[in-house]
């Protein structure tokens, strides 16, 4: 898994290291009802609304900070993605895609998936889990991960619980009583990616196995919830269903029953779509393009 994934990466850096054209209207159109279901599924339509600038170099993750009113953008700056070169960043963009703080904290080597608790946020970089003071704009603590070789999302449950994946390892990690453990290992899994924790459920993108899985976590089993999502990179909440990002450039809008729509296609336009976030009250998708050094906003449009 680790060298089908860097492998794809070094590959689309030789392809896509210029900045590209943003995607186009067509690529986010209004899909149509799918009434492949059981009942039918409202899809939502996108309208993409800004870009920032294209200084969020290798832009992998965005997370909305609703007290602060600000989002936070995980930058690796270049490539390979476990490279440990000290020169990944955390920027700080306003909702209206104007950069705050290019590199409001620094330290990082490749900086990906990003969580919250209160006043710390949670960054992975490469084989650390790193908590920064959002207020000083300093990091707290540092966890170093033995065995693992690319940390990748991160998701924080309301109780403060935080949870992170490695992509290579197909690991789910824990910070419990200030130490990490493991919560599951498990290699069938094709590459864990983005990860959702609710109530005692947690929901996984599988970057290398194209699927979508779901998991106990008082049993251990793990069901496939569907199909055909390759390069499942962000997972996030959507009403009663899920939005799973294509790292390649495609978001889908997955029920839980397994019906998957593609929502949003930029990989024509050479723009990836990596680790996603949604702010509901806001009808807002944001989608960081990775090599396109940036992140694009859409508004969700419910389909009537």
């Amino acid at each position: 898994m680790k060298y089908f994934f860097l492998s794809l990466i070094s590959t689309a850096f030789f392809i896509a290291c210029k900045p590209s054209a943003p995607a186009t209207e067509e690529t986010a159109s209004t899909p149509a009802a799918d009434t492949t279901a059981s009942t039918i599924v409202n899809i939502p339509g996108l309208n993409r609304i800004w870009d920032t600038d294209k200084t969020l170099t290798t832009a992998e993750s965005v997370l909305y900070d609703k007290a602060n009113d600000v989002l936070y953008v995980s930058c690796i700056n270049g490539v390979p993605p476990d490279k440990k070169d000290n020169d990944g960043y955390i920027s700080r963009v306003g909702l209206d895609g104007k950069i705050k703080d290019l590199k409001w904290v620094t330290g990082f080597s490749a900086p990906k998936g990003m969580g919250q608790s209160g006043n710390t946020l949670y960054v992975t970089d490469i084989d650390r889990l790193v908590s920064i003071d959002i207020p000083t704009g300093k990091i707290k603590n540092t966890w170093k991960v033995d065995g693992a070789t690319f940390l990748n999302d991160v998701y924080v449950t309301a109780a403060g619980t935080v949870y992170f994946t490695d992509s290579n390892t197909s690991t789910i990690y824990t910070i419990t009583n200030g130490k990490v453990e493991t919560v599951h290992a498990d290699a069938t899994l094709g590459g864990t990616n983005g990860i959702l924790v609710e109530e005692n459920t947690i929901y996984l993108a599988g970057y290398g196995s194209g699927n979508v899985y779901r998991m106990d976590m008082t049993t251990k089993s793990v069901e496939k919830i569907a199909t055909d999502v390759p390069g499942g990179d962000g997972i996030v909440r959507y009403g009663e269903d899920l939005l799973v990002s294509n790292w390649n450039g495609q978001v889908y809008h997955v029920t839980m029953d397994g019906v998957v729509t593609l929502l949003l296609d930029s990989q024509e336009a050479k723009l990836n779509a990596a680790d996603i976030e949604v702010i509901a009250d806001k009808n807002l998708l944001l989608v960081p393009t990775f090599f396109g050094n940036g992140v694009t906003a859409y508004e969700l449009k419910e389909n009537k």
